[in-house]
């Protein structure tokens, strides 16, 4: 939940992926789930309030997967279907379901750019068993004509980071900054992160990602904020080792994010909020410790 201080609209709720677990059903399930959580008294309750959304690989219909997926088409309808996107939008027409949306006065415009890090992404370079990293068998590759976000995705970013905005807040579905797992992360594809700190030198800005199934917050030459997830434990309670970790703690069980902008003190805070309401992770800063260098 992202609250604007002074800003109109005040709340806004992000999905930032894995929002159902349709990854083994076909598109039916996926018509199921999508129909479950938009009846539940909690999308019911967010009905008052701004929504924005991206998808992860469970909703994308496909564990793991990216632009391999054969009804990526199919799930990318059945995505708008749950947002209630208009017939006629563009973002209807387009591959994937990245997207844009700028709030607040000038002096005070927050971007938040949700990424589509499934659609157009290329397989994962896998290392034998007894070579892979905690968390997976995935490894940094080499291959740098693979990619997370495809050409066109990349063109699009490059042109709205020129729209006027005093803070970009980016939504990644996956980790940016962690390096040290197995898993899925920008790391993974060191040519494409590389890319994108490049993009964002200079700008005041932020990712907020997920995935993991726990929380923490990174910094690499952006902040990376983790949170996740409402709905899943992480069994082990143990995450991967993180040099990027900025908060030396982690949290394992159902959890919500909070972003809090002040623009009067030109500062943000960010928790981590369990179930009990309890903050368990925070960390406050100035938005000029946002600027990436």
């Amino acid at each position: 939940m992202l609250d604007r201080t002074l800003t109109l609209p005040r709340d806004l709720f992000i999905f930032m992926g894995d929002n159902i677990y349709a990854d083994k059903g076909g598109i039916p399930m996926m018509q199921e789930k999508y129909a479950l959580l938009k009846n539940s008294r909690f999308f019911r309750g967010l009905k008052n309030k701004p929504i924005l959304a991206t998808w992860d690989d469970h909703d994308f219909g496909l564990n793991d997967g990216g632009a391999e997926y054969a009804q990526k088409k199919e799930a990318q309808t059945e995505f708008w279907n749950w947002l209630d996107e208009p017939a006629t939008s563009p973002r209807r027409k387009q591959e994937g379901v990245y997207h844009s949306q700028t709030f607040g006065p000038a002096g005070k415009r927050a971007q938040v750019i949700l990424l589509d890090t499934r659609y157009f992404r290329s397989p994962m370079k896998k290392a034998p068993k007894d070579k892979a990293m905690l968390g997976g068998s995935s490894v940094p590759t080499d291959d740098e004509t693979t990619t997370i976000l495809g050409a066109a995705q990349w063109l699009w970013l490059e042109k709205i980071l020129m729209e006027p905005a005093e803070l970009r807040i980016i939504v990644s579905s996956i980790q940016f900054a962690p390096e040290a797992h197995g898993g899925e992360c920008w790391a993974n594809f060191p040519h494409e992160q590389r890319r994108m700190l490049s993009l964002l030198k200079g700008q005041t800005a932020l990712v907020l990602s997920g995935d993991r199934h726990w929380c923490e917050f990174s910094h690499n030459g952006v902040f990376d904020l983790t949170s996740s997830s409402m709905t899943q434990k992480h069994p082990r309670g143990t995450p991967t080792p993180n040099k990027h970790r900025i908060v030396p703690k982690t949290y394992h069980l159902p959890n919500v994010g909070h972003l809090r902008l002040d623009w009067e003190s030109a500062t943000f805070s960010a928790k981590v909020i369990a179930e009990d309401g309890e903050a368990k992770i925070t960390h406050q800063a100035a938005f000029t410790d946002l600027l990436v260098r």
